[in-house]
């Protein structure tokens, strides 16, 4: 079977099983995954690829309805990702999901995209499928997009209305940032936890920061990357930076919504009080994700993962950057405003995403066609160009297009301050 040969090539060689690494069998998985996501979204008829193992829609459905009737979770279905896809299903059109994939994939390359599902369900097509669909309706009903779209302001604004605060201390406090890479060329969120107080904020503010910053943090991962480092500074931790709710949250958004995301976990200097909230923790987690955590206590600790001169002086780099927050204006975003261009550029991104899924038809068919291979590498090449030419039209700037770190190429100089 496909499905143990492909996992079983990851499992040996852990390098396999991206874009430029596939094996013949990880490759005719992407394949059948692209025949029926394109079911879904009502691209093809599944009659057409019966050979890829693709179903009709209502086949899907019916099918993920009968093996969950009861309403209760599945075994190893942990975020009850089955009931969500039906849901999800009925909830929104075929069009509905085909758009919000291309929203989530932006300018990366979809193969990607579609491999990251894949290899967090263990090659396993139809669990890779109900965790994307799971996914898009997550991103439809928390509105990820329009927190992208709206950046910070938008935030400010939205919160204002509610009359709810608590959202300026999370830029303010230097709670969260990300700065420089590690030794794999991963960015690093820096994550301090002795600023997080769980009172001076409810629990949405945080999600839609976190959010935020997520998505923030996928503009700087820069191919052949795919992942991010993640450092939790543990100094000056007591019990009353613990915040379990939002733990959980965040624990979900790396293994349910952005999988295949975290690179490593580092938790530093963690204090004496430490492993007792740790054994609250540690249930909480895949083992995939837990096993992406090390914890480090001294500065050569850190250095064995991120270079010397990338760390911040305050963690015992050469970095001497601090994190200082320049709030956005208006002003930064006059490109927003040009009603003309961004149409001209939406007609043009729209118009190479329904190209692509042509070719991508053809690829299914003959995936062996070199002139076939070849013209769906350049049109994944020129989705990505248009989606970088549309994003300044459709997208503010972050805090880190202000200080100069990226550009609207998406082109990364952290000028590291040693």
């Amino acid at each position: 079977m496909s499905t143990a040969i492909a996992l079983k090539q990851q499992q040996e060689d852990s390098k396999s099983g991206h874009v430029s690494t596939l094996t013949k069998e990880q490759a005719e998985l992407l394949r059948i995954c692209y025949a029926n996501m394109f079911v879904i979204y009502g691209i093809i008829q599944s009659e057409q690829f019966q050979n890829y193992g693709s179903k009709s829609q209502d086949k899907i459905k019916n099918g993920y309805k009968n093996k969950n009737s009861n309403g209760t979770k599945s075994n190893n279905d942990k975020y009850n990702e089955s009931a969500e896809f039906i849901s999800a299903m009925e909830m929104y059109s075929p069009e509905d999901l085909r758009k919000a994939f291309w929203i989530l994939t932006g300018a990366d390359d979809p193969d990607i995209l579609l491999l990251r599902f894949l290899r967090a369900r263990k090659w396993d097509v139809e669990k890779a499928i109900i965790m994307l669909i799971s996914t898009l309706k997550w991103r439809l009903q928390f509105d990820v997009n329009n927190i992208i779209k709206g950046g910070e302001l938008g935030m400010e604004k939205y919160f204002a209305e509610k009359g709810v605060k608590g959202l300026s201390i999370q830029f303010t406090s230097g709670k969260s940032f990300v700065r420089g890479t590690d030794k794999e060329g991963r960015p690093i969120t820096y994550v301090n936890v002795k600023a997080h107080k769980k009172d001076e904020q409810n629990l949405e503010v945080l999600q839609m920061f976190t959010i935020y910053v997520m998505e923030t943090v996928r503009l700087m991962i820069q191919p052949p990357i795919e992942t991010g480092c993640l450092i939790f500074n543990m100094e000056g931790f007591s019990l009353a930076n613990m915040d379990l709710q939002y733990v959980k949250f965040m624990i979900q958004c790396f293994e349910a919504y952005y999988p295949e995301s975290l690179g490593i976990l580092l938790i530093h200097k963690a204090p004496w009080v430490f492993p007792q909230v740790w054994k609250l923790i540690t249930p909480l987690l895949d083992p995939v994700v837990a096993s992406k955590i090390q914890f480090t206590k001294t500065d050569q600790d850190l250095k064995n993962f991120i270079p010397q001169e990338h760390i911040i002086e305050e963690l015992g780099g050469g970095d001497k950057w601090k994190y200082e927050y320049i709030p956005p204006t208006e002003e930064d975003n006059y490109k927003m405003k040009d009603e003309i261009k961004k149409k001209e550029l939406m007609e043009i991104r729209t118009k190479l995403e329904h190209d692509f899924e042509n070719i991508n038809k053809k690829w299914i068919e003959g995936p062996d066609d070199e002139q076939i291979i070849n013209e769906r590498n350049q049109l994944k090449a020129r989705l990505r160009k248009a989606q970088l030419d549309l994003d300044p039209y459709i997208r503010p700037k972050t805090y880190y297009h202000r200080i100069g770190i990226l550009d609207d190429e998406r082109n990364v100089n952290w000028n590291y301050n040693n």
